[in-house]
C-alpha cells in the first residue's frame, strides 16, 4: 500500500500484486529491507516505507518456508527432555541431527505427504482422509503417541473451538433476537418479545462458553490483539444491555444490543487480514496476568458501556427526528443513556488509573502522554463533559443525546484510531492496518446524521 514502496519497486498503482521471484531478484529492496530489519533490531523508530517493507518480506520468507516444507512442523522427535518437532524441510535435509533419529521414517513420511497432497488436488475427499490416517499412524510410532498423551486434551480442546466457531453462532442467535424483537415492536407481540430475550440470553452464553474455551486454550485473558478487544468488548456490550433490561424493563436495550452485537461478531468473523483470529503468545510487557487482567478488561468494558450507549443513541436519535416534541418519551430515554454512561466513565477512569500503575511498573513513569494514554484520556474528558453539562443543566434531552453519540468518536479514535491510523507510541503490540476506508465512512456518516438530526430538531421546536 505505500506509495514509495511500490516507487522503490516500480509497481504501478493499479496492481494489487508482485511476483515471489521479481521481489528476491530485486536487489535495491532486499538492501532496503535488510537496513530496515537492522534498524528495528536496534529499536529504532521506523518510518510507513520501512514497516512496510518488512512485511513483504516477512511475506517472501513465509513462501519460502512452505515451499521447502519448514513452515511444516509435523515430526514429533522424542529428545530426553521432552519433545520438540521437526518439519518436513528437516526430513529432506536428511543430514541434519534432528532426523538422524528416525532416518528410516524419512522416506515413508515424505511420500505420505505426497499422497496427502495429490488427493487434496485431485479433490478425493476419501483418498485424502485415508492418506492423513496413514501419515498420523506414521507420526506416532516415532513419539506422537506419548505427545498425544501429554497434551492431548489441550489440543482436543482447540479443535472443539475451532470447530465449533462460538463467536460465529454468537451472531447467527442474536440475528434471530434482531428479528423477534423487530417483528415484536412492530405487531406489538410481548411473547415474541420474551422469546428474543430468551435467545439473547442464549447469545451471551454461547459468547462467554467461546471465551472460557480461548482462555483455557491460551493461558490469559483474550485482550492481547485487535480481534479479541473486538469480541469482548461486544460481549461486554450484551450483558449491559441484558443487566440494564434486567432492572429498567424498557424492550430497547435488547433491541439496539442485538444489532450491535450482529455488527460486532460479524466483523470479527469476517474480516481476518484486518483482524487476525489466531491464538499467538503475548509481548513480553503483557506477561503480567493480574495487571492484563485488570487494566485491559476494565478499559474494553467500558468501551462496551459506550458502545451500548451509541446504538440506544441511535434509538435516541430517531425519537428526536420523529417524535422531537414528544418531551416524555425522550425524557424516559435520556435516562437510560444517562445510566449508560455513567457506567462507561467509572469504568474508564478506572481503568486508565489502572494504566497508569501497570506504566509504571512496567515503564518506570506513571504517565508519559503516549498517544494511547492521550487519547483515552479525551474520550473519558469528553464523555465527563457531557454528563456534567446535562447534571449542570447545560445539555438538555437533544444535546445530551447528540453528545453521547458524538462522544463515541473519540472512543474509535482511542480504540481504533491509535492502533491503526497513527501507529506510534509505546503500545507497538497492538498495531496493525486495515479497514481505514470503512471507518472513516462510518465517521462521516455519523457526523452528517448528526448535524442533520440537530438541524431538523430544533426547528421542529422552534416557538
Amino acid at each position: 500500500e505505500n506509495l514509495e514502496l511500490r516507487s522503490l519497486l516500480g509497481v504501478p498503482r493499479d496492481q494489487k500484486r508482485v511476483s515471489p521471484g521479481m521481489l528476491s531478484r530485486h536487489e535495491e529492496f532486499m538492501i532496503f529491507a535488510r537496513a530496515s530489519y537492522d534498524k528495528e533490531q536496534k529499536k529504532m523508530t521506523l518510518n510507513a516505507m520501512e514497516t512496510e517493507s518488512l512485511e513483504v518480506m516477512g511475506r517472501l520468507q513465509r513462501l519460502g518456508e512452505i515451499e521447502s516444507g519448514d513452515a511444516l512442523c509435523l515430526i514429533p522427535v522424542p529428545e530426553p527432555q521432552g519433545q520438540r518437532w521437526a518439519s518436513l524441510g528437516d526430513l529432506q535435509r536428511s543430514h541434519h541431527q534432528e532426523v538422524s533419529k528416525a532416518p528410516e521414517n524419512s522416506r515413508e513420511i515424505l511420500l505420505a505427504f505426497s499422497r496427502i497432497l495429490q488427493s487434496y488436488d485431485r479433490g478425493n475427499a476419501p483418498d485424502f482422509v485415508r492418506d492423513s490416517q496413514n501419515l498420523s499412524g506414521l507420526l506416532t510410532q516415532i513419539g506422537g503417541k506419548d505427545y498425544e498423551k501429554a497434551f492431548g486434551s489441550q489440543m482436543s480442546r482447540e479443535v472443539h473451538f475451532n470447530s465449533l466457531k462460538p463467536f460465529r453462532l454468537a451472531w447467527m442467535i442474536n440475528l434471530g433476537v434482531l428479528l423477534l424483537t423487530g417483528v415484536s415492536f412492530l405487531f406489538n407481540l410481548p411473547k415474541l418479545y420474551k422469546a428474543g430475550l430468551v435467545l439473547f440470553a442464549m447469545g451471551i452464553l454461547m459468547s462467554a462458553y467461546g471465551f472460557l474455551l480461548r482462555c483455557l486454550i491460551a493461558g490469559r485473558p483474550p485482550v492481547s490483539n485487535m480481534y479479541e478487544s473486538l469480541i469482548w468488548v461486544t460481549f461486554g456490550m450484551t450483558v449491559f444491555a441484558l443487566v440494564f433490561e434486567m432492572i429498567f424493563k424498557s424492550r430497547q436495550f435488547v433491541a439496539a444490543g442485538s444489532v450491535l452485537a450482529l455488527v460486532g461478531f460479524v466483523l470479527a468473523d469476517n474480516v481476518p487480514t484486518i483482524l487476525n483470529s489466531a491464538i499467538q503468545p503475548l509481548e513480553p510487557v503483557l506477561r503480567s496476568n493480574f495487571w492484563l487482567t485488570i487494566h485491559v478488561l476494565t478499559i474494553t468494558l467500558s468501551y462496551g458501556a459506550f458502545f451500548l450507549s451509541l446504538g440506544l443513541g441511535h434509538l435516541c436519535l430517531w425519537t428526536l427526528w420523529k417524535y422531537s416534541g414528544d418531551r416524555e418519551r425522550l425524557q424516559n430515554q435520556t435516562k437510560l443513556l444517562y445510566r449508560i454512561v455513567q457506567v462507561g466513565v467509572v469504568l474508564l477512569a478506572a481503568g486508565t488509573i489502572l494504566g497508569g500503575v501497570w506504566a509504571n511498573y512496567s515503564w518506570g513513569r506513571f504517565w508519559g502522554w503516549d498517544p494511547k494514554e492521550t487519547w483515552a484520556l479525551i474520550a473519558l474528558l469528553g464523555y465527563v463533559a457531557i454528563l456534567h453539562g446535562r447534571l449542570a443543566g447545560w445539555l438538555r434531552e437533544r444535546g445530551f443525546i447528540i453528545g453521547v453519540v458524538g462522544a463515541f468518536l473519540g472512543v474509535l479514535m482511542a480504540w481504533y484510531g491509535v492502533n491503526f491510523i497513527l501507529g506510534v507510541g509505546l503500545h507497538s503490540y497492538g498495531f496493525s492496518k486495515g479497514g481505514l476506508p470503512y471507518v472513516m465512512t462510518f465517521v462521516g456518516l455519523e457526523i452528517i446524521l448528526l448535524v442533520i438530526v440537530a438541524f431538523k430538531s430544533r426547528k421542529a421546536n422552534r416557538p
